[in-house]
């Protein structure tokens, strides 16, 4: 009888690690973004170097040259069109060609102008993503801290401090005068309406030898995240 040996079951290839394929994802999403600041860098100059434009516009040389949206892009492109079907009525010295290659030109210039603006909107989106990403992982460390801290862990203190000071409420009034009717009503509405976080404070005493004293407290907090000692910590749109 034929003696039967058994056999060992073939060894499956060891997948790589979720973390390490993530890792390698993250690299060559780094590469990919230095390429492209790079590339962008190189082509602003040869773009710059090709029109021969060196300075900036300031915003008063802004204000004296014309645009072209809807109603004055229809003007040019009607102008043109006369000028090339009538030349007997151009002005002197006037080469309706050198307006045709501008025309085109601008042409060219405006559809690569829709094309960055689309491009800036989609890295705006996504810086904004990243930015509340790292927010969030920094609140977990603050809130890591806040509870260690509270636990007299060793170290913990200065670390926590360190990062608390991030939301502290910024005065209003640094020279201690007290905030007008206009921005305490303001700031009434704005916690009566939950567009705001804080307190208003009023202390009042009625004057009766001497002159009577008051005390306004204007913490108002808006548009930031609010850390308090006694909650976890959140961010509030």
């Amino acid at each position: 009888m034929a003696k039967q040996t058994a056999k060992t079951p073939a060894k499956k290839k060891k997948s790589a690690p979720a973390s390490a394929t993530a890792q390698a994802a993250l690299k060559a999403r780094m590469t990919l973004l230095e390429g492209i600041i790079i590339e962008i860098e190189h082509l602003t100059e040869e773009f710059v170097d090709d029109i021969n434009f060196e300075n900036n516009l300031t915003g008063t040389e802004r204000k004296r040259l014309f645009g072209a949206g809807v109603r004055n892009y229809g003007f040019i492109e009607k102008a043109y069109d006369i000028a090339r079907e009538n030349p007997q009525f151009n002005p002197p010295n006037f080469d309706v060609k050198q307006m045709g290659i501008d025309y085109r030109r601008f042409e060219q210039i405006r559809q690569l102008s829709w094309l960055l603006q689309q491009f800036l909107q989609i890295v705006n989106d996504y810086m904004l993503l990243s930015s509340d990403s790292l927010y969030r992982d920094a609140l977990r460390i603050y809130g890591a801290l806040q509870e260690q801290s509270r636990n007299r862990v060793p170290g913990a203190r200065p670390l926590f401090e360190a990062l608390r000071r991030f939301f502290r409420p910024r005065s209003r009034h640094p020279k201690g005068g007290e905030p007008t009717m206009h921005e305490l009503e303001m700031d009434f509405k704005r916690l009566i309406h939950g567009k705001a976080d804080g307190e208003i404070i009023i202390e009042n005493e009625r004057p009766i030898i001497t002159a009577g004293k008051r005390n306004i407290v204007d913490d108002i907090r808006k548009g930031k995240a609010v850390i308090k000692e006694t909650e976890q910590a959140a961010i509030k749109e």
